[in-house]
C-alpha cells in the first residue's frame, strides 16, 4: 500500500503551529526530525494516498506564511512531496520511536524494544503506534498522562474520546483504574489501540468502540480524558455533561496555547471549573471539574 509523505522544513519555533496544520490538513501523523547544529527542522506529515495533496500543498504553504501575523517566524519554508510504501511506513517510525519515560514511574516501550524494570512501583506501558501514531511522544499525550497519572483514584470509571492508539485508556487501567471506555471514530485507530491492548495483558476492563465522539456511550463516566484538537473539543465539550458524575473531573489536551481562552470560556459555559492548567512547548493540558447539578 502507498503513502504520501510531505516533508516542512520550517525554524524551530514554529514547530507546534505547523504540527497543527498538518493534522487539520488530514496528516494521520507527524514526524519531527531535529538538528542541533541548525534552527531549521523537519516535520513530515504522511497521508493516505487517496488524498488529493496538490492544493493543500497551497494552502499548507500559505498557512505557515501567515504565522508571520501571529509573531512566529517560520523561516524559511520549504514542502517536499514524497511517496512511500507501507513498510518504509513502518520502519520509519520504529526508527524514531523510543522508550520514554513518562515520569519517575511511567515508562511507555516499542514493541520491539527490549526494556526490563529496574523498580517495581514503575508502571510499563508496551505500545505499537500503527498508523494512528498515538506514540506517547508528542508534548499532548504527555501532558495528558501526567495528570491522569495525578488524579486517577482506584477503580474510577473512565471515558476516552479521541482514543486513538489506546495509550491514555491502557495507561489508565495500568495505573489502577476500574472500567475503562474508549471512543474512536477512525475503524484502523480502534484496531491498533486492541492490538496495544493485547500488548498489555495487566490492563483489564478496557474497551474500545467506534464512535463518533460520545455517540456510544452509555451511562456516566467519573474521569473523562480527550485529547483531540481544539476544533474537536468545541464540538466535544457541550455534550460531556450528559456522561460525566457531578464533581467528575475532564483531562483535555491537545490544545495549542492560542485556543486556551476560547476552551475555558466554553467549559465555564458548559458548567465547569478549571482546576489545573499545565503546558509544554506550545501545547497546554486543562483539568475541569463538572459542577453543574
Amino acid at each position: 500500500m502507498q503513502w504520501q509523505k510531505l516533508v516542512v522544513q520550517v525554524n524551530n519555533q514554529a514547530r507546534a503551529a505547523v504540527e497543527n496544520i498538518l493534522l487539520e490538513a488530514g496528516s494521520l501523523g507527524n514526524q519531527l526530525i531535529t538538528d542541533q547544529l541548525s534552527e531549521q527542522i523537519k516535520i513530515i506529515g504522511y497521508f493516505d494516498q487517496d488524498q488529493d495533496l496538490s492544493v493543500k500543498i497551497k494552502e499548507i504553504n500559505s498557512r505557515i506564511t501567515e504565522l508571520k501575523t501571529f509573531g512566529l517566524d517560520p523561516g524559511r519554508v520549504d514542502l517536499q512531496l514524497e511517496q512511500i510504501n507501507e513498510t518504509s511506513w513502518i520502519h520509519q517510525w520504529e526508527k524514531y520511536y523510543n522508550i520514554q519515560h513518562i515520569s519517575r514511574f511511567l515508562t511507555i516501550v516499542p514493541r520491539w524494544k527490549d526494556y526490563q524494570s529496574k523498580d517495581s512501583r514503575e508502571t510499563v506501558l508496551r505500545l505499537d503506534p500503527g498508523k494512528s501514531f498515538g506514540t506517547g511522544m508528542h508534548p499532548t499525550t504527555v501532558l495528558a498522562l501526567h495528570q491522569l497519572e495525578f488524579l486517577l483514584k482506584p477503580n474510577t470509571r473512565v471515558f476516552d474520546v479521541g482514543a486513538g492508539s489506546g495509550v491514555l485508556s491502557i495507561a489508565a487501567s495500568l495505573l489502577g483504574s476500574g472500567e475503562v471506555v474508549a471512543f474512536e471514530n477512525d475503524p484502523e485507530a480502534v484496531l491498533a489501540a486492541k492490538k496495544n491492548l493485547a500488548l498489555n495483558p495487566m490492563a483489564q476492563k478496557v474497551s474500545f468502540h467506534q464512535s463518533n465522539l460520545l455517540a456510544a456511550a452509555d451511562g456516566k463516566a467519573d474521569l473523562m480524558l480527550a485529547n483531540i484538537l481544539p476544533e474537536v473539543l468545541v464540538q466535544l465539550i457541550p455534550t460531556v455533561g450528559n456522561y460525566l458524575v457531578h464533581n467528575g473531573r475532564f483531562i483535555l489536551s491537545g490544545i495549542n496555547s492560542a485556543k486556551e481562552k476560547l476552551i475555558v470560556d466554553l467549559l465555564a459555559a458548559n458548567g465547569f471549573v478549571i482546576e489545573s492548567s499545565s503546558q509544554m512547548q506550545d501545547w497546554c493540558a486543562l483539568v475541569a471539574k463538572f459542577e453543574q447539578d
